[in-house]
């Protein structure tokens, strides 16, 4: 794989994941536009450069919000061997966690169905548009009364459904997520926060499922350049992009990437018509 594809994938991924924009609509969609086949017939190395996108972003995030990860750690794991009480903080740890149980689960039952969707362009455009305007929608009419010390078991819940609708291509993980929180009235900053704490644990999940595979497939031998650079790539620009939407959130809301995902659906629309 060229080294060049390699840093451009990194950087669609570690944006991507973390906007509200879809990751792995735009995973699909740039090659389609740029004609590149790499992984036609490859499945081995797809799968292995999967995970190292996946583990960047993860890096990438995790490097930002380590202390919000070291705080609802040490709180919830203290709670947990009954060195402290039970806290908000101990339970919000917990709660983060299991959040991503629900998408766990419908991942491994439909993974077979999911795989087969992940590619279809057309349900990738509608996905960018139909949920682009909900985020909008939702965000628009939103109330700032909750904050992140607020989670609930019930809006925990409510936000894990939401991520097993983001397996879907085209709904965005962070987008769908932000849209429940902001539904449930939680604060454009906090929910956002809560949508990429509550991302590591299933991102994290993916990219070990995901290395149980490529280790059992063997990793390509001629891809080790490509798998550094997409991994750098993919951490840096997922650290970045968390960073930017935080300090987005705490001024404007989400009618420009509302505009954004209409905008590339629309263009897909007419690409494929015209190819």
């Amino acid at each position: 794989m060229p080294i060049f594809q390699a840093i451009v994938l990194g950087i669609t991924q570690g944006l991507t994941e973390f906007l509200p924009i879809s990751s792995s609509g735009h995973l699909e969609i740039v090659p389609w536009l740029f004609n590149w086949n790499e992984f036609v017939g490859d499945s081995r190395a797809e799968n292995t450069f999967d995970v190292a996108l996946h583990f960047g972003t993860l890096i990438g995030a995790a490097t930002y919000l380590r202390k919000d990860i070291c705080f609802y750690s040490k709180a919830g794991l203290s709670a947990l061997v009954g060195r402290r009480p039970w806290s908000a903080e101990a339970k919000i740890g917990w709660l983060l966690l299991l959040s991503a149980m629900p998408a766990a689960i419908v991942a491994v039952i439909f993974e077979p169905f999911l795989l087969r969707q992940s590619d279809r362009l057309g349900l990738i455009a509608v996905g960018l548009a139909v949920f682009g305007v909900i985020l909008w929608l939702v965000d628009r009419s939103g109330r700032d009364e909750r904050s992140t010390s607020e989670l609930s078991l019930v809006h925990s819940f409510a936000m894990g459904i939401g991520q097993c609708v983001a397996l879907l291509p085209g709904v965005s993980r962070s987008g769908i997520m932000i849209t429940t929180a902001r539904k449930l009235g939680y604060g454009r900053p906090h929910a956002a926060r809560l949508a990429f704490l509550m991302g590591l644990p299933i991102i994290a999940g993916a990219a070990l499922f995901r290395s149980v595979e490529a280790a059992a497939d063997g990793m390509p031998s001629d891809m080790g350049a490509a798998l550094l650079a997409g991994t750098a790539t993919s951490a840096i620009t997922g650290w970045c992009a968390v960073h930017a939407m935080l300090r987005w959130t705490e001024s404007r809301g989400y009618g420009g990437f509302a505009i954004y995902r209409v905008s590339v659906a629309l263009f897909m629309a007419v690409v494929l018509m015209v190819r």
